[in-house]
Formats: structure tokens, C-alpha cells, sequence
């Protein structure tokens, strides 16, 4: 991929879309720098930024990463193929990462070791007591292993699966796992983990044996009617429902997971109103509060698109 072309690319649409590099790094929670360093083709956004970007540049990933738009009639696989070369990419940078933090910190505790045997160091920095430069380089050996397998934690590689659960395939992906929910989630908006999923979990258990969700998303809260009901929401729509659950209180300490089940042919609509997705249902309005508009509009045209209407 040229990466000089795709900052070329960044910038243009960060023009188009009427932003100084300033509103676009608050938007994305990065420094002015990241994003002069991205468009001048000196670096390149982390792989988890890019469906920020693309959000925000009106375009899809797959298009931010060509460095041009695609026509409507392009296959998704194209694209899919597009995000999983970015994602061997990946692999090989951290690889190569891993190997110099591996390679540096070995070589800091073999010095560690030469010098607490023969205090080799002793000949370069002869006014520095023998003890301290043994720990200084056996602790510089250490720090830097450790950072090599922090390193080895991330995962370098999305598999296919991963790739189409976080790409804009039009719903095509059918999802029964909590784990493919929350993923395809994170494609609109950061999920707090431990709670959305424990509620995509509990969302789940609530899936017949041969339903599978074609789409998700998660919100701060959900209310019916006004009435506050679960917190930590997530929402599901299947071929038939539509399921919203979430963590409700139980008492004054104690919380569980809870499942609200709604079936298509009472749904009347969705909208945007502020900051929340307002789903109309014939047991009257669902609102899932999001905190930023830009996010509640994107979930609406979804369902608008999936749903059709």
C-alpha cells in the first residue's frame, strides 16, 4: 500500500469534510501530531483507528486504504481482501517490534552477565561503581523482555471472520456468538468490555436455535417510553427480532443481565434524536443513548438499511 498516497487521500477528505487536523484528532482521541504524521505519509493509523477514520471521512475502509472511492457496484469481498493485506501488515511490523525488544533485552543481560563476572563495563564507564551498572543493565534487560511480551499479547492477525464482522458488508454476516456481537459493535463505537459482554452474553442464551443476528451495536442505556431500564445496552436485530439487554440493578448492590424481545413486524422505524437511536414499536418508542450523535446516526441509517424502514 503507498502510504504517501493514502495521506494524500486522509487529507483531502479531511478537507472535503470541512475539519482542521485539530477537530479531526479530538474527534478520534489522537494528538494533532498523529494526524500530520499520517497525512505528510511519515506514519500510518493503528489498525483499531481505522474504522474511526473512515467513519468520520464519509468513506469505507476498504476506500480509505485504496486511497480512492469505490464504485457501488464493487464486490465487499474486495474490500475484505483490502482490510486482511492491512492486517498481514500489521503482523509484520509488530513482528518486527517483537523481535528487537526480544533481541535488545537479551543483549542487556548477557552485558549484565559479563559484567557482574569480569565487569567488563568497568572499561567504558570506569567511574561508575560496578554493582550499579550489573543492575543497570540487568534491569534495562528485564524491562525491555517485558515489553516484548506485551508486545507478543496483541493480537497481530484478524481472520476472515474478524475482518467481515468489522467491515460496513451490509449485514451479510450472521452472528450467534457474544463475542462476534461485541466485535461487530466496536465497529461504531468503543464497548466497555466486561459489561456489554456480559449483557451480549445474557443477549446470547436468548437466540433460538437457528437464529443468528445479522447486526449489533452498543449504547450507555436503554429507556421504554422514557422509562430507564438497563444500562451497559446492547442491541441485536435478527431475521424475525429485535433484542435489546443490558445490566439492571437488583437491589442496592446487586446487578444481572436482562433481555428485551421485540418482533420486526411491530416495528415501525428508527430515528436520530440528539445523541440516542429512538427504535418505534408498536409497545412504543426504545431509546438507546449512544453520547454522540455522529454514532446514533450511523446505527439508525443501518437498521433503516437492514430493516427497510
Amino acid at each position: 500500500m503507498d502510504q504517501q498516497r493514502i495521506g494524500r487521500w486522509i487529507a483531502f477528505l479531511r478537507k472535503e469534510q470541512k475539519l482542521t487536523q485539530e477537530q479531526l484528532a479530538e474527534r478520534l482521541g489522537v494528538s494533532n501530531r498523529s494526524v500530520s504524521r499520517w497525512e505528510n505519509g511519515r506514519g500510518m493509523p493503528d489498525f483499531p483507528l481505522l474504522w474511526d477514520i473512515s467513519r468520520e471521512l464519509n468513506v469505507s475502509v476498504a476506500e480509505l486504504l485504496n486511497g480512492e472511492r469505490a464504485e457501488e457496484d464493487v464486490r465487499t469481498a474486495d474490500g475484505i481482501e483490502v482490510l486482511l493485506i492491512w492486517a498481514e501488515r500489521e503482523k509484520q511490523y509488530r513482528t518486527k517490534k517483537l523481535g528487537k525488544y526480544f533481541g535488545a533485552g537479551m543483549f542487556c543481560l548477557l552485558l549484565a552477565l559479563g559484567q557482574a563476572q569480569f565487569e567488563i563495563a568497568g572499561l567504558l564507564f570506569p567511574k561508575i561503581p560496578a554493582e550499579w551498572m550489573t543492575g543497570l543493565l540487568a534491569g534495562a534487560g528485564i524491562w525491555l523482555e517485558i515489553l516484548g511480551f506485551s508486545c507478543n499479547r496483541e493480537k497481530n492477525m484478524l481472520t476472515r471472520k474478524e475482518v467481515e464482522l468489522l467491515s460496513k458488508n451490509g449485514g451479510i454476516v450472521k452472528m450467534k456468538k457474544a463475542q462476534e456481537m461485541l466485535q461487530f459493535a466496536q465497529k461504531y463505537r468503543t464497548a466497555e468490555q466486561k459489561c456489554h459482554r456480559a449483557a451480549f452474553a445474557e443477549l446470547e442464551k436468548e437466540l433460538q436455535e437457528d437464529e443468528q443476528a445479522v447486526f449489533s451495536a452498543v449504547g450507555d442505556s436503554y429507556a421504554r417510553n422514557e422509562l430507564p431500564m438497563m444500562w451497559y445496552a446492547v442491541l441485536a436485530i435478527t431475521e424475525t427480532r429485535i433484542l435489546i439487554g443490558g445490566q439492571r440493578m437488583k437491589g442496592m448492590i446487586m446487578v444481572r443481565y436482562e433481555v428485551e424481545s421485540f418482533l420486526l413486524s411491530d416495528y415501525y422505524g428508527a430515528k436520530q434524536s440528539g445523541a440516542s437511536v429512538i427504535i418505534q414499536t408498536a409497545q412504543g418508542e426504545l431509546k438507546l443513548e449512544e453520547g454522540n450523535p455522529g454514532v446514533a446516526a450511523d446505527i439508525v441509517k443501518e437498521m433503516q438499511r437492514i430493516i427497510g424502514k
